[in-house]
């Protein structure tokens, strides 16, 4: 582009005309910035607008996603409440009603990643915890708020569980659901897209990708043998960072433990709010954790006595036989 530039004004100047020079030189960048212009046009394939990428909803779910995108989002509070409940099916006649277990989460994440967590369950049970930079401050409820150093994976791990609501729910009846597209609507001043969850008429065919549940074992190994009787539901995923703004689950369901028939119900409700204009957490009031620098020593005196593995007992030796008692004689000792 230079060289062509400078052969037309050497041109200019061998016709003699310096004059037309400064009007040509500027008349033939604005054409050449108008050229870029449009070949950048038609390159750059879709507009800003079309390349905000929604996430699925399974990744969307996923705890370890939603904590990433929370972060990508510049901080909100979390606010969730899960209820699981599940009772013996009866052998003929209505249901018992069930009692199940309700946990209210609240989570705020502000813009440099630091947490204040508090959860609260209608059992009587419940936690708070502080992560703020390079300090983890955890308090069960009723109980003191003690300091230590945060080292990961453990604030991760932690944050991870508190918006664990809705996957928690999905891996009950992700299995069954279909996530029907509703259209994009604005959330909080963003466009995000709607989604309802339904129970498919249909056995689904397995996925086995990443974004799929693990299948579960062990004690988990009940929701392998869940079999959904019905599913409402909507979600609300933003656009640009694929963040889980809005869920609403409710479903109930049939599972066999050890051998047993059960019923099941869950519902999984949670909303984001504040978004990007959450406070500052700052460091709680806490103890220091006390480190027990004698911790061998004072195992070694609480385990005094006891043998580290037990002794067989061993049967007694038996005894040699007494000596014949002899008979007769006299006092004098003379036969």
């Amino acid at each position: 582009m230079k060289r062509i530039l400078g052969r037309i004004v050497e041109r200019l100047r061998r016709l003699g005309a310096p004059f037309v020079i400064p009007v040509a030189v500027a008349g033939l960048v604005l054409v050449v910035l108008i050229v870029v212009a449009g070949a950048r046009g038609c390159n750059r394939g879709p507009d800003a607008e079309s390349l905000r990428r929604t996430a699925t909803v399974a990744e969307a779910l996923r705890p370890s996603f939603f904590a990433a995108a929370l972060r990508r989002l510049g901080g909100a509070h979390f606010r969730g409440t899960t209820r699981l409940a599940a009772w013996p099916a009866p052998a003929g006649g209505a249901a018992p009603a069930p009692g199940g277990v309700t946990t209210t989460t609240d989570v705020w994440l502000d813009r440099g990643g630091s947490y204040h967590l508090s959860e609260l369950n209608d059992s009587d049970g419940g936690r708070d915890v502080f992560f703020t930079g390079r300090e983890l401050a955890v308090a069960l409820r009723y109980g003191k708020m003690i300091r230590r150093t945060a080292e990961e994976p453990e604030p991760k791990r932690l944050l991870e569980e508190a918006l664990s609501g809705p996957w928690a729910a999905w891996e009950v009846v992700g299995s069954s659901a279909v996530a029907e597209n509703a259209g994009t609507e604005l959330f909080g001043g963003a466009r995000a897209t709607k989604y309802r969850l339904a129970r498919s008429k249909e056995p689904l065919v397995p996925v086995t990708d990443d974004s799929q549940p693990a299948p579960p074992v062990g004690l988990r190994a009940w929701r392998g043998t869940v079999s959904v009787t019905s599913l409402t539901g909507e979600l609300v995923i933003d656009d640009a960072t694929g963040a889980l703004m809005k869920a609403d689950i409710s479903a109930a369901f049939s599972l066999q433990q050890e051998g047993r028939p059960f019923r099941g119900a869950m519902e999984a409700h949670t909303v984001l709010t504040e978004v990007a204009t959450t406070v500052p957490i700052e460091r709680p009031p806490a103890e220091d954790l006390a480190l027990r620098q004698r911790t061998v020593p004072e195992q070694r005196e609480l385990l005094k006595g006891l043998s580290s593995s037990p002794r067989v007992s061993e049967p007694p030796a038996p005894r040699p036989p007494a000596a014949p008692k002899r008979r007769g004689g006299s006092r004098g000792g003379k036969p």
